[in-house]
This record gives C-alpha cells, structure tokens and sequence, in this order.
C-alpha cells in the first residue's frame, strides 16, 4: 500500500467516523456543525442522520471499499473515490470562506471556529486527493 492510499484511507476514517457519530447521535452532529432543527418544522434530525450520518458514513465507506478493493478494481477506483469525496471537502472549505467573506458584516461569520473549519476542510480534502495527487505528480498512486 502506498503512502497516498494510507493518507486517503486516513481521511477516509476521519469521515466515516464523523458519520458515524451524526447517525447514532444526530445531537452530537448537530452540536459539531452547530446547526440546530427548527423547533415549529418536525423532521430536522431525519436531517442530520442522513446527510452528516448516512451521507458522510457511506461517501467515505466508499472510499475505503475502493482501497480494500484496489486489487481487483485497480488504483482507478481509489482514485477517482477519494477525488469525489475530497471534492465534496474543498466545496465546504470553499463555502465556508466565501460566508467569512461575503456574510460576516451582517452575520458575524469569521469565527475562530470557521477559520480552523476551512483548514480541517482542506486537509481531509486534499488528503482524501492523495492518490490522485500523487497520479498527475506522475507518481503511481
């Protein structure tokens, strides 16, 4: 296993496990993202244990079934699965700066909390594009 697929199936982890922790505890999600449901709309933890749950647990399970699989799916896969999942990563960083730009006068957005966001958010991005990365480094993954 190369150093770029551990550094992937760390991030990986990272996210599964964060998913993880939003599907079983949708409160401990929602006290992370510091989000809340709306208390007059019902529905809003279905919320959190599907997107930051489900959907963060299976987009990085996905990941790591591309690296426990690369020997019969080849390097493409974890290829191309930790460049979708770290894509999804840099959108958040990217989200997450244009708000600390554009909203903080009247929203109050550049945080301690959203500055150390965007770099978590860039690491586990750009750590999940470690194989690919490594690929158009010339680099075999």
């Amino acid at each position: 296993m190369t150093v770029t697929v551990i550094i992937s199936g760390a991030a990986a982890l990272v996210g599964a496990l964060l998913g993880l922790g939003s599907l079983i505890s949708p409160a401990w999600g929602a006290s992370v993202v510091r989000l809340q449901p709306m208390a007059d709309r019902p529905g809003g933890w279905a919320e959190f244990r599907a997107s930051y749950g489900g959907g963060l647990l299976l987009l990085h399970g996905a990941v790591l079934l591309a690296i426990a699989m690369r020997e019969q799916a080849g390097m493409a896969s974890v290829v191309a699965a930790g460049f979708a999942a770290g894509a999804a990563w840099l959108g958040m960083a990217i989200g997450r700066t244009v708000s600390m730009l554009a909203d903080h006068a009247r929203h109050g957005t550049r945080t301690g909390y959203n500055l150390f966001s965007v770099g978590f958010e860039l690491v586990i991005g750009l750590a999940l594009m470690a194989p690919w990365l490594g690929h158009i480094g010339g680099r075999a993954g």
